[in-house]
């Protein structure tokens, strides 16, 4: 006797799907944000009290902005500053899953200066400086929600995977990144008016040989310091706008941000190239002293900055 194919899939035995295994080694329950943000705080208390060279820098650091020598203060605020940059980290898992529009929603602003940023915006090419402050991630997607995509200059962080990780982060948010090493464009991205940020408190050695373009000297917070040249070249060979902006965190145990934006920051050009350059780096210094003395657990300076 001949079955039919369809009868003979009917009797034959029903073999049951494998069960699947449970990963393993088991993954824990991931804890809701604002007990990940506690715990991210006792991760950086155990790193602050470890780090030897790490808790040197920052104490020297901070005993500028400070005023102080006080062994007491400089550890309080020292173990606050990388309490936040825990934070900030902690933040950029979540990136992902953010929206432009989320980004707007935890950042709180006032609504004129955002029609006074996309005035400036629509007018010409625009940089936007900002410091290892905050979380300038933040900025950059709230950016695209109230203007449009920009271009971002980064410095690699030293380890490729990571790096196209971060990177993929801020494109999902509409950033163009670029890295330092190839700023073709980011020049590009100003002859055609648009919008550039980057951040531009990466400290030089005093001593550093090499052209002028190496580094400028400068005043922060009273106390010498050394900066890199390239925004401030930027600015003045495409005669763009310099806005400097400072995201402070508001709560730390979820994302709520304050910005502060300097729609009224101008500069002169005087014409003689090396002048103007110093003029200007040390001009957005002036500017940003008084959010990081208002704020300085939220400045990440974890080089030496002061030479």
């Amino acid at each position: 006797m001949i079955l039919s194919h369809s009868l003979t899939r009917r009797l034959a035995p029903r073999r049951r799907p494998l069960a699947r295994r449970p990963p393993w080694p088991p993954r824990p329950p991931r804890p809701p944000w604002p007990t990940a943000y506690a715990l991210a705080d006792l991760a950086a208390d155990l790193i602050y009290a470890t780090w030897r060279p790490g808790r040197r820098r920052i104490r020297d650091n901070l005993r500028v902005v400070l005023n102080t020598d006080d062994p007491s203060t400089l550890d309080d605020w020292g173990q606050r500053q990388l309490r936040r940059y825990a934070e900030y980290c902690l933040d950029a898992l979540r990136l992902g899953r953010l929206t432009p529009a989320d980004c707007h929603a935890a950042l709180e602003a006032d609504p004129a200066d955002w029609d006074r940023v996309r005035a400036a915006a629509a007018q010409g090419p625009v940089i936007f400086a900002l410091l290892h402050q905050g979380n300038w991630d933040i900025a950059g997607g709230a950016f695209t929600h109230n203007v449009g995509p920009s271009t971002v200059l980064v410095e690699s962080l030293g380890i490729a995977r990571l790096d196209r990780w971060i990177q993929r982060q801020r494109q999902h948010l509409g950033m163009r990144v670029v890295h330092d090493s190839d700023p073709r464009a980011a020049i590009r991205a100003l002859r055609d008016g648009g919008a550039l940020g980057l951040l531009f408190d990466r400290p030089l050695p005093a001593h550093e040989p090499g052209p002028h373009r190496a580094g400028t000297d400068g005043t922060f917070c009273g106390a010498p310091c050394r900066l890199p040249t390239g925004l401030a070249r930027l600015a003045l060979s495409h005669h763009a706008r310099v806005i400097p902006m400072a995201v402070i965190r508001t709560d730390s145990r979820a994302l709520r941000f304050r910005v502060e934006i300097g729609l009224d920051f101008n500069y002169a050009e005087s014409g003689n190239r090396a002048a103007d350059v110093q003029a200007l780096t040390q001009a957005l210094l002036d500017w940003f002293e008084t959010p990081v003395r208002r704020h300085p657990d939220q400045w990440y300076m974890f080089r030496r900055f002061f030479s």
